[in-house]
């Protein structure tokens, strides 16, 4: 047991490689929102034929271009969907590494316990198609674990105030828990070394510069209520940090995990300089909202940020190799990866029937897709189709109302003549607007709820048709 376990660096690298291949092993890539990702970046780099007649893109600085920033560096050398999946492979490989970072930066070589981070690195934000944010907040482990080893370097302010921007660039939320993490590390230094709080404040007006470049470069989107959801939910969200499709098991794997870490807490060492980051980030999650304006599952996206941090903030008390508590998360990690991955590749049969449904449709079709409620967010309805009509835009060039555009920070938008169709929520009354229907799940659908059609095809979980006038 111990030669399976002497080498970090083989046992991190077959951790990596399992992390990576279900985004070049699959057709589709069950990620909730993925469909609609890909269809919007195949529109910006001119991978569908005839888009132009719906969508016209709004290039600008927005807080929200990690994957477009990404693809457009890669488009000139590989498609827009491989680019994607290297993006995806990218953003779990780092979410991963970050923690290992973040982990040796605070405690040297003892980095055996960041292990425990693969088992958040598909998270529930990632699965939901949450890309940028994912992305961002890999680089926010990297930049953290750099600045704790360089903070004090001549170099630190110009480096980390553009390591800030670059963060900034991918999501605003990743900025926001950069700053905060950043903002309460420094703050704990200063407590611990009074006489020199003004230099742990002259470190911190790196933030600035990228708080400069938001203010004064980019747009802002304003208005929207604010919602919040009651203490049982919060409850059920902390499942998001080590999973989306299976609540009930994502409850239990991580109750597990807290079973078994206070069953060891004697022979763990925490890294104390992380209590007012990991506390600040602990009443983040409290004090978030659900939704802010446009922005929804807010509060949603900090269990994952959380185990991560808290997993790059712990380590073996002793220095001599725990290979029990290693093979339980080794164990635990392969049993998730591996109910994933069968679940993928039994759901690639469902989107291949979309695929040749949509094969019926000519190029350019106006397409209304139809839910029972396109409110819904049901994680354990499999598979999920919430944005599936989007790989008719990409297989089509159609139409579809519920197209990633024209919201907040996004860069693609609607045409004039079709913004007014444009909806996360399409229903019947959009119909005579389009010539065809999607019927997701029909069967749960009631009479008033679908228009005339006639029936082009039909697959497990919808019916496609075109629409009677």
């Amino acid at each position: 047991m111990r030669r399976l376990f002497g080498d970090t660096g083989t046992l991190y690298g077959l951790a990596t490689i399992l992390l990576v291949a279900p985004f070049f092993v699959f057709r589709d890539i069950p990620l909730y929102d993925l469909p609609n990702h890909l269809a919007r970046l195949q529109i910006l780099f001119g991978a569908v034929p005839d888009s132009a007649r719906y969508y016209v893109a709004e290039w600008r600085l927005i807080p929200n271009l990690a994957v477009e920033a990404w693809v457009a560096v890669f488009r000139h050398i590989l498609p827009v969907e491989i680019a994607l999946r290297l993006f995806l492979a990218a953003t779990v490989a780092q979410l991963f590494w970050g923690t290992v970072a973040l982990h040796r930066a605070l405690f040297g070589g003892r980095n055996r316990f960041a292990l425990a981070a693969a088992l958040f690195a598909y998270n529930g934000p990632l699965l939901f198609g949450f890309v940028n944010l994912s992305f961002g907040i890999g680089m926010v482990l990297w930049a953290v674990a750099a600045w704790i080893r360089g903070r004090d370097q001549p170099w630190a302010l110009p480096v980390f105030a553009l390591i800030g921007c670059m963060i900034l660039l991918a999501h605003f939320f990743a900025f926001a828990i950069y700053a905060l993490v950043i903002g309460a590390y420094e703050l704990g230094a200063a407590q611990q070394r009074r006489r020199h709080w003004r230099r742990e404040l002259l470190a911190l007006l790196h933030l600035l510069v990228p708080a400069a470049l938001y203010a004064f470069g980019m747009p802002h989107v304003v208005g929207g209520g604010i919602a919040y959801d009651s203490p049982v939910v919060k409850f059920v969200q902390l499942g998001g940090a080590i999973g989306f499709y299976n609540p009930v098991l994502d409850i239990a794997s991580l109750l597990g995990l807290l079973i078994a870490a206070g069953l060891v807490a004697h022979r763990l060492e925490f890294a104390r300089e992380m209590t007012l980051p990991l506390a600040a980030l602990a009443i983040g999650y409290i004090a978030l909202p659900h939704q802010i304006g446009s922005a929804t599952f807010v509060d949603y996206r900090m269990p994952p940020i959380i185990a991560l941090v808290l997993c790059g903030s712990l380590t073996w008390r002793e220095s001599r190799r725990r290979t029990r508590a290693e093979v339980f998360v080794l164990a635990l990690f392969g049993a998730r990866w591996l109910l994933m991955v069968i679940q993928f590749h039994a759901w690639q049969a469902d989107y291949a029937e979309y695929r040749a449904a949509f094969a019926l449709l000519p190029q350019g079709a106006k397409l209304l897709p139809l839910a029972r409620d396109p409110n819904a967010v049901e994680p354990t309805a499999h598979p999920p189709l919430a944005h599936v009509d989007a790989l008719a835009v990409s297989e089509r060039g159609a139409l579809v109302p519920d197209l990633f555009a024209g919201l907040g920070y996004e860069l693609l938008r609607y045409r004039v003549p079709y913004r007014t169709t444009a909806t996360q929520r399409p229903t019947i009354a959009l119909a005579p607007a389009f010539d065809y229907v999607l019927l997701i799940r029909p069967d749960e659908l009631s009479p008033a709820q679908v228009p005339r059609y006639r029936e082009l095809a039909r697959g497990r979980t919808f019916v496609l048709g075109q629409i009677e006038r």
